[in-house]
Protein backbone atom coordinates (compact mmCIF):
# COMPACT_ATOMS: atom_id res chain seq x y z
CA UNK A 1 0.00 0.00 0.00
CA UNK A 2 1.26 3.35 -0.83
CA UNK A 3 1.94 6.60 1.67
CA UNK A 4 -1.58 8.09 0.68
CA UNK A 5 -3.19 4.76 1.07
CA UNK A 6 -2.04 4.08 4.56
CA UNK A 7 -2.99 7.95 5.44
CA UNK A 8 -6.51 7.85 3.83
CA UNK A 9 -7.36 4.67 6.04
CA UNK A 10 -6.22 5.91 8.83
CA UNK A 11 -8.78 8.76 8.24
CA UNK A 12 -11.15 5.64 7.37
CA UNK A 13 -10.71 3.88 10.96
CA UNK A 14 -10.83 7.06 13.26
CA UNK A 15 -13.99 7.85 11.63
CA UNK A 16 -15.29 3.91 12.22
CA UNK A 17 -14.18 4.73 15.80
CA UNK A 18 -10.93 2.40 15.46
CA UNK A 19 -8.95 4.72 16.90
CA UNK A 20 -6.22 2.12 17.61
CA UNK A 21 -6.14 0.80 14.12
CA UNK A 22 -6.16 4.32 13.04
CA UNK A 23 -3.13 5.27 14.94
CA UNK A 24 -1.19 2.22 13.39
CA UNK A 25 -2.32 3.30 9.81
CA UNK A 26 -0.86 6.92 9.93
CA UNK A 27 2.04 5.56 12.29
CA UNK A 28 3.33 3.99 9.04
CA UNK A 29 1.85 6.71 6.96
CA UNK A 30 4.67 8.72 8.74
CA UNK A 31 7.46 6.25 8.71
CA UNK A 32 7.22 6.36 4.68
CA UNK A 33 7.13 10.26 5.39
CA UNK A 34 7.34 12.18 8.32
CA UNK A 35 5.79 15.15 7.11
CA UNK A 36 3.26 14.04 5.22
CA UNK A 37 0.36 16.27 4.95
CA UNK A 38 -1.50 16.39 8.23
CA UNK A 39 -0.90 13.03 9.27
CA UNK A 40 1.01 13.88 12.12
CA UNK A 41 -1.98 16.25 13.72
CA UNK A 42 -4.03 13.27 12.75
CA UNK A 43 -2.41 10.82 14.88
CA UNK A 44 -2.10 13.73 17.78
CA UNK A 45 -5.79 14.30 17.88
CA UNK A 46 -6.24 10.46 18.26
CA UNK A 47 -4.04 10.21 20.89
CA UNK A 48 -5.58 13.24 22.94
CA UNK A 49 -9.06 11.83 22.46
CA UNK A 50 -7.86 8.50 24.25
CA UNK A 51 -6.89 10.59 27.11
CA UNK A 52 -2.61 11.09 26.32
CA UNK A 53 -2.12 14.53 25.75
CA UNK A 54 1.50 14.36 26.72
CA UNK A 55 2.43 11.96 23.87
CA UNK A 56 -0.18 13.48 21.05
CA UNK A 57 2.28 17.06 22.71
CA UNK A 58 5.44 14.77 21.51
CA UNK A 59 3.49 13.31 17.96
CA UNK A 60 3.05 17.14 16.74
CA UNK A 61 6.50 17.51 17.43
CA UNK A 62 8.56 20.98 17.05
CA UNK A 63 8.16 21.86 13.31
CA UNK A 64 5.90 25.01 12.95
CA UNK A 65 2.77 24.71 11.05
CA UNK A 66 -1.00 25.67 11.42
CA UNK A 67 -1.81 21.84 11.49
CA UNK A 68 0.64 22.17 14.94
CA UNK A 69 -1.10 25.49 16.29
CA UNK A 70 -4.88 24.01 15.41
CA UNK A 71 -3.43 20.63 17.53
CA UNK A 72 -1.96 22.53 20.22
CA UNK A 73 -4.08 24.61 21.13
CA UNK A 74 -6.39 21.31 22.07
CA UNK A 75 -3.90 19.49 23.46
CA UNK A 76 -2.49 22.64 25.94
CA UNK A 77 -6.09 23.21 26.68
CA UNK A 78 -6.50 19.50 27.87
CA UNK A 79 -3.35 20.08 30.17
CA UNK A 80 -4.93 23.19 32.07
CA UNK A 81 -2.22 25.33 29.85
CA UNK A 82 -4.68 28.04 29.44
CA UNK A 83 -2.56 30.68 28.33
CA UNK A 84 -0.42 28.87 25.67
CA UNK A 85 -3.69 27.39 24.23
CA UNK A 86 -5.67 30.77 24.12
CA UNK A 87 -2.38 31.91 22.37
CA UNK A 88 -2.43 29.68 19.75
CA UNK A 89 -6.19 30.20 19.08
CA UNK A 90 -6.09 33.61 19.09
CA UNK A 91 -3.22 33.77 16.81
CA UNK A 92 -5.41 31.26 14.72
CA UNK A 93 -8.29 33.61 14.17
CA UNK A 94 -6.30 36.71 14.03
CA UNK A 95 -4.32 35.51 10.48
CA UNK A 96 -5.83 32.24 9.91
CA UNK A 97 -9.45 32.41 10.18
CA UNK A 98 -10.66 32.51 6.61
CA UNK A 99 -8.77 29.31 5.80
CA UNK A 100 -9.13 27.42 8.98
CA UNK A 101 -12.53 28.42 10.17
CA UNK A 102 -13.66 24.37 10.28
CA UNK A 103 -10.79 23.88 12.28
CA UNK A 104 -11.09 26.82 14.51
CA UNK A 105 -14.24 25.36 15.37
CA UNK A 106 -13.45 22.17 16.39
CA UNK A 107 -11.21 23.83 19.22
CA UNK A 108 -14.24 25.19 20.48
CA UNK A 109 -16.14 22.16 20.62
CA UNK A 110 -13.15 20.18 21.90
CA UNK A 111 -12.72 23.08 24.52
CA UNK A 112 -17.02 22.35 25.19
CA UNK A 113 -17.68 26.18 24.02
CA UNK A 114 -20.57 25.19 22.07
CA UNK A 115 -21.71 28.93 21.10
CA UNK A 116 -18.45 29.63 19.63
CA UNK A 117 -18.42 26.29 17.94
CA UNK A 118 -21.63 27.06 16.16
CA UNK A 119 -20.29 30.67 15.23
CA UNK A 120 -17.22 28.96 13.81
CA UNK A 121 -19.21 26.54 12.07
CA UNK A 122 -21.31 29.12 10.13
CA UNK A 123 -18.03 31.22 9.38
CA UNK A 124 -16.80 27.90 7.96
CA UNK A 125 -20.31 27.44 5.57
CA UNK A 126 -19.29 31.21 4.65
CA UNK A 127 -16.18 30.79 3.38
CA UNK A 128 -16.93 27.36 2.29
CA UNK A 129 -14.27 25.46 4.19
CA UNK A 130 -13.80 22.34 2.61
CA UNK A 131 -13.29 20.36 6.12
CA UNK A 132 -17.02 20.64 6.39
CA UNK A 133 -17.26 17.72 4.09
CA UNK A 134 -16.19 16.24 7.32
CA UNK A 135 -18.20 17.41 9.48
CA UNK A 136 -20.95 14.20 10.77
CA UNK A 137 -17.29 12.07 11.01
CA UNK A 138 -15.46 14.09 12.97
CA UNK A 139 -14.59 13.31 16.78
CA UNK A 140 -13.72 16.29 18.02
CA UNK A 141 -17.15 17.72 17.84
CA UNK A 142 -18.48 15.08 20.22
CA UNK A 143 -18.82 17.67 22.88
CA UNK A 144 -21.44 19.25 21.18
CA UNK A 145 -23.30 16.47 19.71
CA UNK A 146 -25.76 16.80 22.25
CA UNK A 147 -26.94 20.19 21.42
CA UNK A 148 -29.77 20.97 19.78
CA UNK A 149 -28.04 23.00 17.24
CA UNK A 150 -26.16 19.96 15.96
CA UNK A 151 -28.61 18.42 14.30
CA UNK A 152 -29.89 21.02 12.43
CA UNK A 153 -26.38 22.32 11.16
CA UNK A 154 -26.12 18.40 9.84
CA UNK A 155 -29.20 18.76 8.39
CA UNK A 156 -28.27 22.41 6.63
CA UNK A 157 -25.56 20.41 5.08
CA UNK A 158 -27.28 17.80 3.92
CA UNK A 159 -25.50 15.50 6.54
CA UNK A 160 -27.93 14.63 9.13
CA UNK A 161 -28.24 10.65 10.08
CA UNK A 162 -31.57 10.77 7.94
CA UNK A 163 -30.37 12.41 4.99
CA UNK A 164 -27.26 10.06 4.91
CA UNK A 165 -29.41 7.10 5.67
CA UNK A 166 -31.37 8.41 2.72
CA UNK A 167 -28.72 7.79 0.15
CA UNK A 168 -29.33 4.77 -2.20
CA UNK A 169 -25.80 2.59 -3.04
CA UNK A 170 -26.29 0.46 -5.90
CA UNK A 171 -23.04 -1.56 -6.56
CA UNK A 172 -22.45 -3.00 -10.12
CA UNK A 173 -19.91 -5.70 -10.07
CA UNK A 174 -18.14 -6.58 -13.68
CA UNK A 175 -19.96 -9.36 -15.31
CA UNK A 176 -18.34 -12.48 -14.80
CA UNK A 177 -18.96 -14.48 -17.68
Amino acid sequence: MRLSGHASLGLYYSFAGRVDDAIGSWRTALLLDSNYGNVRYQVAMALLTKGSPEEALLTLGEKESIWRMVGAAMIYHSMGQEEKADMLLADLIENHQQGWAYNIATIFAFRDESDKAFEWLDKAVQYKDGGLAEVHNEPLFSNIHTDPRWLRFLESQGKSPEQLAAIEFKVMLPDQS
